[in-house]
């Protein structure tokens, strides 16, 4: 039989703010650290996407093209 009152479900402006700036400070770290592990390898992942993007239109170009007939 405690006088406790309910805990409100409004929390504190603070409270908000700290855990949007926690979870903003934890994506910059994230992506801080995407980066930093992506960036040597950066030039074989774009050269490779070209590459599937080049063989990609050449296929379809050729399909089209037998297509017609």
């Amino acid at each position: 039989m405690g006088d406790k009152k309910p805990e409100s479900p409004m929390r504190s402006p603070f409270e908000w703010a700290f855990r949007a700036s926690l979870l903003l400070l934890g994506a910059v770290i994230a992506l801080n650290l995407a980066v930093a592990y992506l960036r040597p390898i950066l030039p074989w992942l774009i050269g490779g996407i070209a590459l599937v993007a080049t063989v990609w239109i050449v296929v379809a170009v050729l399909r089209w093209r037998r297509s017609r007939w």
